[in-house]
């Protein structure tokens, strides 16, 4: 039992590593992807580039542009990832941690 347990911890921590530095990424509306780079370090650059050269910011008399904040996006984006990734390793790790703690404490009791 302890081995299975300590299996799936071992998952779920790999899995909130891979999501905490697999690069976060929003679709620009027209097939382009903008990159926000990842929950661990987070790069608003491409963002920032792109509200810059967005159609909005071109002024047009008597027409109101939806204006898209991809600096937003991202950093919805970047939060969304950090809200599932860190408690999924938090999780592996108490898994693993308590696993490892009571077989210690098991094997203290039974010498």
């Amino acid at each position: 039992m302890q081995r299975l347990i300590i299996a799936v911890g071992a998952v779920l921590l790999l899995a909130g590593v891979i999501g905490l530095l697999a690069p976060v990424s929003i679709s620009d509306g027209n097939g382009h992807s903008i990159g926000c780079g990842s929950a661990v370090a987070t790069d608003l650059s491409a963002a920032r580039s792109a509200n810059n050269n967005s159609v909005a910011s071109v002024p047009i008399l008597n027409q109101v542009v939806p204006h898209t904040d991809y600096v937003a996006q991202c950093q919805s984006s970047v939060s969304s990832r950090r809200m599932w990734s860190i408690p999924v390793a938090v999780l592996g790790i108490i898994a693993i941690g308590g696993t490892l703690l009571m077989g210690r404490q098991g094997a203290r009791s039974g010498a």
